[in-house]
């Protein structure tokens, strides 16, 4: 039986985007959404202990769930849709294959006077609205599913329609894209600080982009249940690596992961950064603050002056230096330079440093699909006299989750 995927368009901060099902299936699969003090529709308190087999053929979405309703156990199966209505509209009403969901799970809350979900039997599954407890913009789900997808694209088709294109416009597309994501992250930086200071938000970053794509739900959880303060508190109350790590257990996503980075050795080398530096998140904000003084806030300049740029700006030298004496060589070169444009030179620029824009443009990508990088060389958009920037990818990327190249 073929299984249709439902996919809704959303409106974003910078227009459309397209939402599918198996986001919203991906996000319960890995509880990344606030799980704590759940209540029903009808009121009942929902306590989540599994969140069932993911289903990938036809029927419910996921099987044989664990749940507790007001402290009963239930297990039975779950069934995701955008909104209530999804259930009547999909003929689930009248097949017998979903009498056993005892939680229907939607995005939005449906308009006064919808019909509810009833199973064949005339059973009525328990209703969980997942948009509120959602702890990201529907739009950052939908990238990160869009960047594993990435991961297997074969771009060459969108490479040649992209080369049909002026050259003009190809650089103005790239330089459209590049700004539109920098500002998506200026201000998702700036919404972190308004609920954190800055040492709480340094940790909150830092944690979720060593989760990498796969595992930053449960990193995410971490940093919120073990803040800041706690972790750098009194020796006898912090946790360990192994404590942290079984925290999450049922969370961890780590089939096809390198040993290197396997959550438990990610969470071990943040402990002992902090053991050896507590005072990083104040150093790097010195460091950032003296780069950013005086700069231009463009962050679409044009990526042919990088080379320039790292050189005036002794970028390489800079970078080494946060890299290996204020993290402790935490992390590898590629996925520091993610640290740097995804987190860190984006909260310079929300604490007031606005050439923070100018460094994140002409700094070196961090880690991002093989497929954008072939696509930047095969496009010309980098070569061997102009190397790859930051800006350069995430323009990139930008045109990718727009739907590609277009005709």
């Amino acid at each position: 039986m073929e299984v249709r995927e439902e996919i809704r368009e959303m409106q974003g901060l910078y227009g459309p985007f397209n939402l599918s099902e198996r986001v919203l299936q991906k996000i319960w699969l890995r509880g990344d959404f606030a799980t704590q003090d759940l209540r029903t529709a009808s009121g009942k308190r929902l306590k989540l202990r599994d969140p069932g087999r993911w289903n990938l053929q036809g029927g419910p979405d996921f099987k044989e769930a664990r749940l507790e309703l007001d402290g009963q156990s239930v297990v039975g199966d779950v069934e995701i849709h955008f909104f209530e209505s999804d259930w009547w509209a999909h003929g689930h009403g009248d097949n017998p294959r979903f009498d056993r969901v005892v939680l229907h799970v939607v995005l939005f809350e449906e308009e006064p006077g919808g019909r509810p979900a009833r199973t064949s039997r005339g059973a009525a599954p328990e209703r969980l609205q997942l948009l509120p407890l959602l702890g990201r913009d529907l739009e950052d789900y939908a990238e990160d599913d869009a960047l594993l997808e990435l991961e297997r694209l074969d771009e060459l088709a969108w490479v040649a329609r992209f080369l049909e294109r002026p050259a003009g416009e190809r650089e103005a597309l790239i330089a459209e894209g590049s700004k539109q994501r920098w500002e998506g992250k200026l201000k998702f930086a700036r919404k972190r600080l308004s609920g954190a200071d800055w040492s709480e938000a340094c940790h909150q970053f830092c944690l979720e982009v060593l989760g990498y794509a796969r595992n930053r739900a449960p990193m995410s959880r971490i940093a919120l249940e073990w803040p800041w303060a706690r972790l750098t508190g009194p020796d006898s109350r912090r946790p360990g690596a192994d404590a942290l790590f079984e925290s999450q257990q049922a969370r961890w996503q780590l089939g096809g992961l390198r040993p290197a980075n396997q959550p438990r050795r990610r969470l071990e080398a943040y402990l002992d950064l902090l053991a050896c530096r507590p005072d990083w998140p104040g150093r790097l904000r010195e460091n950032l603050r003296e780069w950013c003084a005086g700069r231009e806030s463009d962050c679409a300049k044009d990526a042919g002056d990088a080379p320039a740029f790292r050189r005036r700006q002794g970028l390489r030298a800079r970078a080494e230096g946060l890299r290996l004496e204020l993290l402790g060589g935490l992390v590898g070169e590629k996925r520091f330079h993610t640290l740097m444009v995804d987190a860190f030179l984006p909260l310079a620029a929300a604490d007031g440093g606005a050439g923070a824009a100018e460094y994140w443009a002409h700094w070196w990508p961090g880690d991002c699909p093989d497929a954008l990088r072939r696509f930047c060389r095969q496009a010309g958009l980098a070569d061997r006299g102009r190397p790859l920037t930051n800006g350069t990818v995430q323009g990139a990327l930008a045109l990718f989750l727009s739907g590609g190249p277009k005709d």
